[in-house]
């Protein structure tokens, strides 16, 4: 059987920027003449029979993706011609299964053929492959028009769908019974051999148009080989369905204005062999070497165009059941991105160029260039859809900034840019903040000095320690200072310090850190009657003092008075000072102490032992 196959050197001159036109390829690039494969299939190699539609394209994919392989290579044999009869992995001779549904048939079922592991497909699965647990993953996009001979015809430019539900009903049976002929002639329909997916394709697209009642073809609807010209390029009143992407290589014949349909190809599988030959997976599957961009050129040389992946939007190489509608190619596979920009100013003159770049598919990969009028101030790598640029010592005055999306594969994403961001850079500020250490319940101070570009700020600055609310303090000669509170709790206090800027200068705010120590103490026990009798309670006073501590700053928590290990009373201070009855005691000596925990501005301490003797 004689067919066009690309060579081999011709496929790697293909380019990737085929013009595309209602999603199918442009022209076909040369091609030569060969046959079925050239090595005898076996055990191991990837068989597939049926479709005329894209025996073209699997036998183009086959030579290139075949090179230095041993096994597992593609063995697409063809739908039609001589001999009439193929073998398999060196298995029984069958007949050439021709169409899609014939390659199908041998999937499943009672005609189930374990050589074959694919079927070239150009209709989508019926519900009894369906049943039959078939798989499809689609991989090419092909057209369908009505064709006539080239060199002459009666049939006018154009050919409508209804026009056609008309001639292969039998209802329009001359070229002159259609609005505007004006030509005559017997029509000769015709229409691909039963099993052929363009004509299941067809019929399917006839019914739709007459309202979804199927078509009964007419006595004079004669059979013809699927893409064949013979029946066609020599007969003035032949009209036949074909397939767009066949019409490219067939120069004897031409298709009509008017019907026209888009339908996906696909390659047909049994569920069992995806899971148990990963060969097929790698092949075909989205991954797989058919939705390349090796095999683009290769799909494209037979005239269709090869879908886009899952990844970029498309469905190539996704195994599923249900009729692809969503043609998007690889060619229309570089996904839109939108490019945005916020341009910001700090003090110190600092400029903040934050691009954002985005796409409703994928998360853009690429660099982002950053440029000011003609000149680029900085590339970065897009990050997570973002990508951040600062710019140090920015000179003082007005900055128009644009951010640029360069993507790393110009087939994957598109370039875009974002709209012009403005700022204006103002002269910079600083503040210093001194503080000192100190010990709890000492006042202490805090002084702020405020530069304006270099000299020393007027006006006010706002000063803010630990918790407390921020003081405003008037600035001389860009100085201020604050008081801490004697009662400033102990612990790395955080000091914020905020100058407002003006209208020529950066607003500064700084932080500082003011530790403030725990404090000692000094713990005393007085008891008011060291000699008391069984029946009494003892009276105590505890006086706590913090060391270095201001006046009016009192330490606060419990006391315990303790005789060893045994607790003989407990109080709380106040001001300082605690007055505690202690515990009714036994006969005997007994040596009493006060113990103070602290807290978290002063450390604890302990009394003295006071002897205290109880008598009966």
């Amino acid at each position: 059987m004689i067919r066009k196959r690309i060579s081999l050197a011709v496929a790697g001159a293909l380019t990737v920027g085929t013009a595309v036109t209602m999603g199918l390829a442009g022209p076909v690039a040369a091609v030569d003449n060969v046959s079925d494969p050239t090595f005898t299939s076996a055990a191991g190699d990837i068989v597939g029979v049926g479709s005329d539609t894209s025996q073209f394209a699997l036998h183009n994919i086959a030579d290139v993706y075949n090179v230095g392989k041993s096994t597992g290579r593609i063995a697409s044999f063809a739908a039609d011609g001589t001999p009439a009869t193929i073998s398999l992995k060196g298995g029984t001779a069958i007949t050439r299964p021709n169409g899609s549904g014939a390659g199908k048939a041998l999937l499943y079922g009672a005609a189930n053929n374990t050589d074959v592991d694919f079927a070239r497909s150009s209709s989508s699965l019926n519900p009894t492959e369906i049943s039959a647990n078939l798989f499809q993953a689609p991989f090419a996009v092909d057209g369908l028009k009505l064709a006539v001979s080239s060199t002459a015809t009666n049939a006018p430019a154009t050919v409508t769908a209804v026009d056609a539900v008309k001639i292969y009903d039998g209802t329009y049976d001359n070229w002159n019974d259609l609005p505007g002929s004006t030509t005559s002639g017997v029509i000769k329909p015709l229409i691909p051999q039963p099993g052929s997916g363009t004509r299941s394709f067809f019929e399917a697209q006839l019914k739709a148009t007459n309202g979804g009642v199927a078509v009964t073809l007419a006595g004079t609807v004669t059979n013809t080989q699927e893409h064949s010209d013979a029946d066609i390029k020599n007969d003035p009143n032949a009209i036949a369905p074909y397939s767009t992407g066949r019409a490219k290589t067939t120069p004897t014949i031409k298709l009509l204005d008017g019907m026209s349909y888009i339908r996906a190809l696909y390659n047909v599988f049994r569920s069992t062999d995806l899971s148990s030959k990963p060969t097929l997976v790698s092949i075909f599957g989205e991954d797989g070497f058919v939705c390349s961009a090796a095999a683009k050129p290769l799909i494209e040389a037979a005239g269709f165009d090869q879908l886009a992946t899952t990844a970029r939007g498309g469905q190539c190489g996704e195994f599923v059941q249900n009729v692809v509608t969503n043609f998007k190619t690889s060619n229309e596979a570089a996904d839109d991105t939108t490019t945005t920009l916020a341009a910001s100013q700090a003090n110190g003159r600092k400029v903040t160029l934050a691009a954002r770049v985005t796409s409703l598919v994928n998360s853009p990969v690429g660099l982002v260039k950053f440029t000011e009028g003609a000149t680029q101030v900085g590339q970065v790598a897009v990050a997570g859809g973002k990508a951040t640029l600062v710019l140090s010592n920015a000179s003082v005055g007005a900055h128009t900034y644009k951010a640029s999306f360069v993507p790393s594969d110009a087939t994957a994403f598109k370039t875009s840019a974002s709209a012009n961001s403005s700022v204006t850079v103002k002269q910079s500020s600083a503040i210093d903040i001194t503080t000192k250490s100190s010990t709890f319940g000492k006042a202490g101070k805090v002084t702020v000095a405020v530069t304006a570009n270099g000299a020393a700020a007027a006006g006010t600055v706002s000063i803010k320690i630990g918790t407390s609310a921020a003081r405003s303090v008037a600035l001389s000669g860009g100085r201020a200072s604050v008081a801490v509170s004697k009662s400033q709790a102990a612990g790395n206090i955080p000091v914020v310090a905020t100058w407002a800027g003006t209208s020529a200068v950066n607003a500064s705010t700084v932080t500082a850190t003011l530790t403030i120590s725990k404090a000692k103490t000094k713990t005393t026990l007085k008891i008011s009657d060291t000699k008391i009798k069984t029946s009494q309670k003892g009276k105590a006073t505890v006086k706590i003092k913090i060391t270095g501590a201001a006046s009016g700053v009192y330490a606060k928590g419990k006391i315990t008075l303790k005789v060893g290990d045994t607790v003989v009373g407990t109080g709380t201070l106040k001001k300082g000072k605690a007055t505690i009855t202690l515990k009714k005691l036994a006969k005997g000596t007994y040596k009493v102490k006060a113990i103070y925990g602290g807290n978290g501005n002063v450390f604890g301490s302990k009394s003295s032992a006071v002897t205290l003797k109880v008598t009966k």
